[in-house]
């Protein structure tokens, strides 16, 4: 099925079957005009072919269908800009260089889901700055120091970071931190932090009245929950703190359930709940 976002590519040479496994349109050949009319349209190439597509690449972004130039980085960087320039092709925005394969099936995995603005394709980091790209080929970049979990991290531990191959999150090991483009950009928008913060607030509201809901139906006492204070507990069901995994197992086992079926009774009390107010 088509859909307003289904990504369609040009590729040339011996590359075009690797990316028809993706189940996306894989064309070895454009005109100008099939360019223009084509959507969200990929373009795959070597260096050297740069001067081959620049005619089609540059109808297609007249008509701002090209999503994006993949170009596959060789042994010398300096050539891919040299090529770049040569073709006329420099100022794009939309240019990714690349060595990596993944990336850019990263990217067009992410188009063919509509998930492009959230996920990442690939990041680096320069001077203790985070700079991301995202599968839209927007780049989103951070003081990796404003970040709580970099606040006293070593240089050498911010620079050993991989992204997930689905492009769901980076993940540095060493400091076991995961960073997804949606907390990068919530922490360079106080708007959106406010947000967030609200939605939270609101979120753990649903889900202690749920607890507590849940607590009552099966005849527990606050102090009944063992492991965790009466305080605690009814401090959590009024929404003035957010239960840890370790205290939900606690509730788990005093309602007699595992921990996966108790979050799932919470979760079905939270929807009910918003059904009926909505």
């Amino acid at each position: 099925m088509t859909t307003a976002t289904q990504p369609h590519l040009l590729v040339r040479g011996s590359e075009a079957k690797r990316y028809e496994k993706l189940g996306i349109e894989v064309f070895s050949e454009l005109s100008e005009r099939a360019a223009e009319e084509i959507l969200n349209l990929f373009v795959l190439v070597s260096p050297l072919q740069l001067c081959d597509v620049a005619d089609v690449v540059k109808a297609a972004n007249r008509k701002k269908h090209l999503r994006g130039l993949f170009v596959e980085q060789g042994r010398d960087p300096h050539g891919v800009t040299a090529m770049l320039d040569r073709a006329d092709l420099r100022t794009l925005k939309n240019t990714l260089v690349h060595s990596d394969p993944q990336v850019f099936e990263r990217v067009l995995n992410a188009w063919s889901m509509e998930a492009q603005d959230q996920l990442v394709a690939d990041a680096t980091v320069q001077e203790e700055v985070l700079f991301i790209r995202t599968c839209a080929l927007e780049t989103l970049e951070i003081e990796m120091r404003k970040l709580k979990p970099f606040k006293k991290a070593k240089i050498e531990e911010m620079l050993d970071f991989e992204v997930a191959s689905d492009g769901a999150y980076v993940y540095w090991p060493q400091l076991d931190v995961h960073l997804d483009v949606e907390t990068v950009r919530i922490a360079k928008d106080p708007k959106l932090q406010e947000k967030y913060k609200r939605e939270r607030i609101e979120n753990d509201c649903r889900m202690g009245r749920a607890i507590r809901k849940l607590r009552k139906a099966s005849g527990l006492r606050q102090k009944d929950i063992s492991g965790v204070s009466a305080r605690q507990v009814r401090r959590i069901e009024q929404g003035e703190v957010r239960a840890r995994t370790k205290t939900l197992r606690c509730f788990a086992e005093a309602h007699g359930m595992s921990l996966n079926d108790y979050l799932n009774d919470v979760g079905e009390m939270m929807e009910d709940r918003k059904r009926r107010q909505g």
